[in-house]
């Protein structure tokens, strides 16, 4: 397979813990350009990682013919627009999630991504933990019977990246747009992404209220815990809360599936299949700690793109499946201010 030639775009947080060193160790890929909008980053960061072509605007980066695709690692509300020039550039492009702020955002990727016939993934990592992975699997073959309940959770005390607290529409940067689109996408591609009929949710604002009466810079409106309730039409529930405002003194991060035939619990992954009258534990032997899982994600993603960019095809997250995990989103905020179930 040919070498892809790749531009990271953004030299943040995640570009410089996961993205840049896990791409160096990837076969197949070579990261020839790096832009930055900070001049001394940018610097640093080209000598640490052998990068020479440099751009402190992102858009002279997408003007170079030698570069095929783009990993872009900018903020959440800048996604869309660099994700759009970088399409219409002619480039194929992974961007970090979410890959846009609403659902309208997305279609519109989606399309121009088709009518360029371009490649665009979003940056979905938990799909590729290992004990995700293998809980598609045992979900796939039935091991599970028909799953019809699912009950996730994911608590931080702290946001996974410094965010602006901003609820408007163009520039969300709630749990919702952190963790909670982490848990959609898992159930939903755990599902095999059903038809959706309703959404019902509450948000919760206390933490990000405090933070604006410290800092008057902060509009206090962003939600900081998520509770939502996902109906499916074929009758199955999915239930998730994503929090930064709980009073909690450690991560919490929890996953259930429930099916007519077993049971499965993470973290760690935990498996029972009913056989007769008794219910038998499948749970595979795992040596991987969080963090290692965590990690390896990272890799398995990256490596996958990759692959997906030299023709190799395997499940990964398309923009036609973001559009769905958006519309999700984007419905769980109009009923959090309606403050009643929306139908989908």
């Amino acid at each position: 397979m040919p070498g892809i030639r790749l531009g990271v775009i953004g030299g943040g947080a995640i570009a410089q813990v996961i993205h840049l060193p896990l791409l160096k160790k990837i076969e197949g890929v070579e990261i020839v350009a790096l832009s930055e909008l900070s001049k001394q980053r940018l610097q640093i960061l080209g000598q640490q990682h052998g990068i020479q072509k440099l751009y402190p605007a992102f858009e002279d980066l997408l003007k170079d013919p030698e570069i095929d695709a783009v990993d872009i690692c900018t903020s959440t509300d800048s996604h869309f627009e660099v994700a759009m020039k970088a399409i219409n550039a002619g480039k194929n492009v992974l961007v970090e999630k979410p890959p846009t702020v609403n659902h309208e955002q997305c279609e519109a990727l989606a399309k121009a991504a088709e009518e360029k016939g371009r490649i665009v993934l979003s940056a979905m990592n938990n799909r590729f933990r290992s004990d995700f992975m293998m809980l598609k699997s045992y979900i796939s073959e039935k091991q599970l019977g028909d799953v019809f309940y699912v009950n996730a959770a994911w608590h931080k005390r702290e946001p996974s990246t410094k965010m602006y607290i901003d609820s408007r529409p163009q520039t969300r940067r709630g749990v919702m747009l952190d963790l909670g689109v982490v848990l959609i996408d898992l159930a939903l591609w755990l599902l095999n992404f059903p038809k959706i009929s309703a959404i019902n949710s509450a948000f919760f604002s206390h933490k990000s209220k405090s933070a604006a009466k410290r800092d008057s810079t902060l509009i206090g409106k962003a939600e900081d815990t998520a509770l939502v309730t996902i109906r499916t039409k074929d009758g199955a529930m999915v239930r998730l809360d994503a929090s930064w405002g709980l009073q909690q003194p450690n991560e919490h991060f929890h996953f259930e599936v429930y099916g007519t035939n077993g049971t499965a619990t993470l973290s760690p992954l935990v498996l029972h299949h009913r056989v007769k009258d008794e219910l038998v534990s499948l749970t595979p032997v795992q040596n991987s700690k969080f963090e290692n899982v965590f990690k390896r994600s990272y890799e398995a993603e990256l490596a996958s793109f990759v692959r997906y960019l030299g023709g190799v095809k395997s499940d990964v997250p398309t923009m036609p499946q973001m559009c769905q995990v958006m519309k999700v989103v984007d419905a769980s905020y109009v009923s959090a201010k309606r403050e009643n179930a929306v139908k989908v």
